[in-house]
């Protein structure tokens, strides 16, 4: 009978274990379903300003992603413009939130060049910023993202090259 009273204990270690494999295993799936390269495309209005993004990013089984493509950028005074745009990040999928860390940020301005004197887009990137998205849609082809810092909702399609 004293066995008995052990039982609860033992049943919730094993339920606790069973759920956190379960979790571990469910996230490494999810994590494999990022590997690869998708195409994204997002737009936005900040402050007066319009943002709009078209860039490729691939998604490697290290941690490690790469993105290029470009970006559109347009203030109140001053002409619309446009950036290629190329990044590195470090990136990682943990309980339906993608998380990726920037390493390095790149932008060429190719419409206005003369204007990075006023207004140098890559200069005000801050390097290392890590940001946070809840991972809304991930199946074989889209990928739909909530960014946490600004609620945007944005959608990627997986690139399938064809041999």
């Amino acid at each position: 009978m004293k066995h008995l009273k052990a039982l609860p204990l033992i049943a919730s270690i094993i339920i606790t274990t069973g759920c956190s494999t379960s979790e571990h295993v469910g996230n490494y799936f999810l994590q494999t379903q990022l590997y690869g390269l998708w195409h994204c495309s997002l737009s936005f209005e900040e402050e007066g300003g319009k943002v709009a993004l078209d860039y490729e990013v691939n998604y490697v089984r290290n941690g490690k992603s790469n993105s290029y493509g470009t970006l559109i950028y347009k203030a109140h005074e001053l002409p619309e413009m446009e950036y290629s745009m190329a990044t590195s990040a470090n990136w990682e999928y943990q309980n339906g939130y993608l998380i990726e860390t920037s390493t390095e940020i790149k932008l060429v301005n190719l419409s206005h060049p003369k204007f990075d004197e006023l207004l140098n887009l890559e200069s005000l990137m801050p390097q290392n910023i890590s940001e946070s998205s809840e991972v809304l849609v991930l199946s074989n082809t889209l990928l739909t993202l909530k960014s946490e810092s600004d609620d945007i909702v944005y959608s990627c399609d997986r690139v399938i090259h064809k041999s």
